[in-house]
This record gives structure tokens, C-alpha cells and sequence, in this order.
């Protein structure tokens, strides 16, 4: 007897959150594992003690291994597309240290009582086709039957010592500049709640699947600091440099790139519990000069699927890293500078 076929089900109805917005929230996670000691070993060269994007392994021949996983729910309907964010998403924690990604291994769980088993090959013929974009080639994984899908990778890449980023290098004068416009999280809220106009999906959608290829662009020139803007939102990833460095930052609200529709979103209080926790998680170290609306200041914590790249550069390769980047990242922005610590200064200020 031929079995039935399962109705069409939206993925996004599937779940109850999607995307990085799924994350653990930040300050709960820090608290949990406040008391757990990792072993140190003398060739790891950054691990998780700055709350960097991934980990950098010495091989011993001035190259370090960059290691990382990501995986999260759906954000998105179409299974195509959200295989190739999720690859990209993982993808970028490589491209945030300076590196070029080489392996993948996909970790899969897939709800095969509610989903069709032919949503497996679009979903990951999306993946395997960023994950090839990217120069790098899918290796193997690991699958399990589960209540509700996530996809996501394990990614090997590899990176040049001196050519590495990392989150605690920001000095004092740079200037922060952000590849891709900010929105996704509340985009996605709206998508779910059958609130977002199509043309703000697919501009979400493009974002989201965009590689950061930064570091081919910027060879010969210097960058201090980076780091990818995911599920905590750009106040969350810009205080972690902040810490790492011991840096003060003050970044303009009115420079931000914003992704078409994420005020309207916004200002009608489209929000997940990331935003809030995110909110929470940064109140006592950033701050807000008066005058800020309530949507831009949702906007700093709005919860970041496969987000752009902060880069912290020398005052005066500011322009020549623009040009370069751009043409790739249409909309990367110069958005603040890089102060001198100050315990009296919030670690992070945002302006008009």
C-alpha cells in the first residue's frame, strides 16, 4: 500500500523560531557556563575565551586551521534558499578571521513525520551550491530524525599568520566599517507572521545568501578587527570586540545600512525574543544619545541570520577599503570609529 503524501507545510510554520534568532540569548549562555575551564594547549591560538568567530589552530607551518560549526531553523519557506543561507552563515565565521574556507560537513535534523523527504535534495542542492561558490567542497555529516529541521555546517578553512583577523586586535582612531545592511531578524518575524511585503523577503533573501568574501578584496591592507554580525545583533558583536580590544567604540545611527522595510518592521514592533534578550544582554555597556527613535535602537540588537562583517581599518585606508569593497558590497558603510578605553565611556555609544 503506497504511503500517503504529506500535505505542503510551509518551513517556517514548522518551528517556532528561525535562523540565528534561535540562538541561546547571550547573557544566559555566559551565566551557564560561567564556571566551565577549557584545557589550554600551546597550538591553539584563539579559542573561547574572547568570544571570537571561530577557532585558530597552529599547523606549525605559518598557517593556522580555522574551525567552526553553525546550525539553526528555518527563517524562510523555500528550502533552496535556506540551504544556501545556512551554508553561507557557516561559511562566514571562516571569512571573519581572514581565512579561506575548504571543508563542510552538514548536521542535519530533519522532522521526517512532518516534512517530505523530497525537501532533502532542493535543500541541499542550495547548500552544496554556496558551499562551491565558496571554493570549498561538502565532505560528509551526520543526520537525525528530529521534532523540528536545522541545518547547518561544520567548516574548515585555513588562513596565513599574518593574514589572520580576530575580534581583539580594534585600536584607537580606526575607523568601523559594515559590509551588509541590517534587518533580517525582524524581516523574518514579519515573514512568519505573514507581515512582509514580498520585495522585503527577497532583498532579505539576498542578503542573506551573499558569501563574505571580504578578505580576497583586502589583501595588502590592514584590518585589526573582525568579526561576522549574527544572532546577537550588531551591539552584541561590536561589544565583543570592544572587550577583546579593550577599546571604546561610538558608531553613527544614521549611517547604518538598512535592509528595505526593517524600520517599518520595526516601528510596528515586529520582534522575537532575540531582540529583547540581545537588548538585555548589552544595556549596562552600550548606550544611546538622546534623540535615537525606539526602531533604531531595535535595530542595533535586531538578531542577524548570515549577517555582513565588522571590520575595524587605519583611519586612512578607510577609502581604499570602501572602493574595494564595494564592489562586491554595495552597501558597505563607514558607520563609527574606534576610541581610546575609558572606564567612564560606555563600550559601545551609538550617536545621531
Amino acid at each position: 500500500m503506497t504511503a500517503p503524501q504529506k500535505a505542503h507545510v510551509l518551513l517556517t510554520e514548522t518551528v517556532k523560531k528561525g535562523g540565528c534568532a534561535a540562538k541561546l540569548p547571550a547573557g544566559d549562555l555566559s551565566a551557564a557556563l560561567k564556571s566551565l575551564r577549557f584545557r589550554p594547549l600551546p597550538e591553539l591560538a584563539v579559542g573561547a575565551d574572547t568570544m571570537d568567530d571561530a577557532a585558530l589552530w597552529d599547523l606549525g607551518d605559518d598557517r593556522y586551521l580555522i574551525q567552526t560549526l553553525d546550525f539553526f531553523t528555518p527563517m524562510i519557506d523555500d528550502p533552496h534558499e535556506f540551504g544556501a543561507v545556512a551554508a553561507a552563515n557557516a561559511l562566514s565565521d571562516v571569512y571573519a578571521m581572514g581565512g579561506q574556507p575548504k571543508t563542510a560537513l552538514t548536521i542535519l535534523a530533519f522532522p521526517s513525520q512532518v516534512l517530505s523527504l523530497d525537501l532533502l535534495l532542493p535543500l541541499m542542492r542550495g547548500a552544496v551550491e554556496k558551499i562551491e561558490e565558496a571554493g570549498a567542497c561538502l565532505a560528509g555529516g551526520h543526520s537525525i530524525d528530529d521534532d523540528t529541521l536545522k541545518l547547518g555546517f561544520s567548516v574548515a578553512g585555513f588562513v596565513k599568520k599574518g593574514e589572520a583577523w580576530k575580534n581583539s586586535g580594534a585600536k584607537p582612531g580606526d575607523t568601523l566599517i559594515l559590509t551588509k545592511a541590517l534587518g533580517t531578524g525582524t524581516i523574518s518575524s514579519a515573514l512568519k507572521n505573514k507581515q512582509a511585503d514580498p520585495d522585503w523577503i527577497r532583498a532579505a533573501i539576498a542578503s542573506m545568501t551573499q558569501l563574505n568574501r571580504a578578505p580576497e578584496l583586502l589583501r595588502g591592507l590592514t584590518v585589526n578587527a573582525a568579526t561576522d554580525i549574527t544572532g546577537f545583533g550588531l551591539a552584541s558583536h561590536a561589544l565583543h570586540i570592544s572587550r577583546a580590544s579593550q577599546v571604546n567604540m561610538e558608531v553613527m545611527a544614521s549611517r547604518l545600512p538598512i535592509l528595505p522595510g526593517a524600520v517599518d518592521c520595526l516601528e510596528r514592533k515586529v520582534l522575537n525574543r532575540a531582540h529583547r534578550t540581545n537588548a538585555d544582554y548589552v544595556k549596562e555597556e552600550v548606550a544611546y544619545e538622546s534623540g535615537i527613535s525606539e526602531a533604531m535602537r531595535w535595530l542595533t540588537v535586531d538578531p542577524q541570520t548570515s549577517g555582513g562583517l565588522l571590520l575595524s581599518v587605519p583611519s586612512e585606508q578607510t577609502d581604499l577599503v570602501l572602493e574595494r569593497l564595494r564592489a562586491r558590497f554595495p552597501l558597505a558603510a563607514a558607520i563609527g570609529t574606534v576610541k581610546t578605553f575609558s572606564a567612564s565611556y560606555p563600550s559601545v555609544r551609538f550617536t545621531n
